[in-house]
């Protein structure tokens, strides 16, 4: 079955794949820009070295118009002064110097093949010638023909020829396309457009670097002077000049940084999974103790001439059980048996360990042990049980009627808080007469002792466990005598229902560490009914706020 992530997981999906585009992001940019100021500086050498080549053919130019000058235009002068700029040709190129005629400019010096004597120059040529004879700068030619026939040319007027001419060159270009060994040029890093004009025409290219026109993707443009015009110069990178290893951070970025978000969200998703079976099964045994402890705590009986409430509040709101417990029930001959006990710990062990140490208190009582026997019993049984747990337990016995309502409490106690009796007629006084050593500590090596007191009708019997009385931090004694106040001031007038509730609403208003058993009892005279108790168990789960 397909499960769709939890929101912990989403969330960090999200967040993580969100900081992953940020930091592609910011890695691109910042590749980008090195891109581009390094696109920006080798444009710019490229443009240095085509204006130091332009401004070389204007000098050589205008060292053939000052030999010219200084001949008188002598023919052998302008052949060795011409030679170094057509040689390297062979033949191609040309340079000629033009008179200005009625008719146009004829040639009338000529060096190289391309342009005959006494030719007369018509076309784009002669509007150059023209535009150069009323200019001191060098002026150039559109590019002229197409493919392998393609030419370009310079023309410089007076005072850099003798008046009345002008000097020209014409170069041959050659096919638009990368030139050999391009792999191997000084910029062979980049693709390199230079058109004769100020914008992007394939028509008006002079050299190329590729077949590729226009350029695409990152270009730059440089506008380079070539005498009186302005040309353009267009370069993008062949391949990246940040590096192949920088120019793919940002994709190595977004890989890894995808790959680290999905390895830890699948972790988060394993730890919340994990997690959530965690609170699931602690939630199961939660419900299982919360059952157990309802079901091992015993129900109230109804009693003519007793009426008694109990209440029982965990430790805390996520401890639902523990091993503190309250017992009442009736024995042979009109008796009644009064427990109250703690087994240390907080836990399903604790409880069983409870409900096996009320079981056998009841059957030690059934048989016709006094209490001391009992809990010399118990003492026994625990040792046998090979158990580390320490016990407490507070046990009585209420003998019969003896015709005036007074009936005698016979009792004894394991390292059990005292409980206390309230009469009205004396107060409140503790049961901590025959206190002993907890159950578990010596093996039932010691034989217990036990007292007796005679309660009156009306007189409130109150069991409890140390968590009623014990504040961490504070003293015990404070807090005994106080829960003696209560009883001085309220058992008189308070039913044990009430008192109970009474007795426990002071302990969700501080820390408490301990749950806690109250059990009440109150002496009814035979003529006066108990307060009728349903057969249940009495529980108030009273939680912190």
């Amino acid at each position: 079955m397909r499960r769709s992530l939890g929101w912990p997981a989403a969330t960090t999906l999200v967040l993580l794949l969100t900081l992953t585009g940020f930091s592609t992001w910011l890695v691109k940019g910042t590749v980008d820009h090195q891109e581009n100021r390094l696109l920006h500086e080798r444009a710019n050498e490229v443009a240095l070295v085509l204006k130091e080549a332009v401004e070389s053919l204007s000098s050589q130019l205008h060292t053939v118009g000052g030999v010219l000058r200084a001949t008188d235009g002598d023919p052998k002068a302008f052949a060795r002064s011409s030679a170094a700029l057509v040689s390297a040709s062979d033949g191609h190129d040309s340079i000629a110097l033009l008179r200005r005629t009625p008719q146009g400019y004829r040639a009338a010096l000529v060096s190289g093949a391309a342009i005959r004597r006494q030719q007369l120059v018509t076309g784009p040529v002669a509007e150059t010638l023209a535009v150069a004879s009323a200019t001191n700068r060098m002026v150039a030619t559109p590019v002229m023909g197409a493919g392998r026939d393609r030419t370009l040319g310079f023309a410089v007027g007076p005072p850099a020829s003798p008046e009345g001419t002008v000097l020209y060159l014409q170069l041959t270009l050659g096919a638009l396309g990368p030139p050999t060994g391009v792999g191997t040029s000084p910029f062979n890093e980049l693709h390199v457009v230079l058109y004769d004009a100020r914008r992007a025409d394939p028509s008006t290219a002079v050299v190329a670097t590729t077949d590729d026109l226009p350029l695409r993707g990152e270009v730059t443009s440089v506008p380079v002077d070539a005498g009186a015009s302005v040309w353009t110069l267009q370069v993008s990178p062949a391949h990246p000049l940040v590096g192949g290893t920088t120019a793919q951070a940002p994709w190595i970025v977004l890989g890894a940084g995808v790959v680290m978000a999905c390895l830890i969200t699948l972790i988060v998703e394993s730890e919340t999974r994990r997690r959530r079976n965690a609170l699931m099964l602690y939630r199961n045994e939660r419900q299982l103790a919360e059952g157990l402890q309802r079901s091992l705590l015993p129900e109230l009986p109804d009693l003519a001439t007793l009426d008694v409430a109990a209440r029982y509040l965990p430790g805390s709101a996520d401890q639902q059980i523990g091993g503190d417990w309250y017992d009442v029930f009736a024995l042979d001959g009109d008796r009644i048996g009064f427990a109250v006990g703690d087994v240390l710990g907080h836990d399903i062990e604790a409880a069983a360990l409870m409900s096996r140490i009320q079981a056998a208190l009841r059957a030690y009582a059934f048989v016709g042990h006094p209490p001391a026997a009992v809990l010399d019993h118990l003492d026994r049984l625990l040792i046998s049980l090979d158990t580390e747990r320490l016990v407490t337990v507070f046990f009585g016995i209420l003998g019969p009627d003896d015709g005036t309502g007074r009936r005698e409490l016979t009792f004894a106690n394991a390292g059990h808080p005292a409980p206390m009796v309230h009469d009205r007629t004396t107060g409140v006084c503790d049961l901590d007469a025959v206190t002993s050593l907890l159950l578990g500590v010596v093996g039932g090596e010691v034989s217990r002792t036990q007292s007796s007191v005679v309660l009156t009708p009306g007189a409130t019997l109150v069991l409890y466990t140390d968590g009623l009385v014990e504040v961490p931090g504070e003293s015990l004694t404070d807090h005994v005598e106080r829960l003696k106040q209560t009883l001085t001031a309220n058992a008189g007038r308070c039913s044990p229902e009430q008192l109970c509730d009474l007795l426990l609403e002071a302990t969700t208003k501080r820390p408490r560490r301990d749950d806690v058993a109250v059990l009440a009892a109150r002496l009814v005279s035979s003529d006066v009914p108990a307060t009728p108790l349903p057969r249940r168990v009495r529980l108030i789960a009273l939680r912190r706020q």
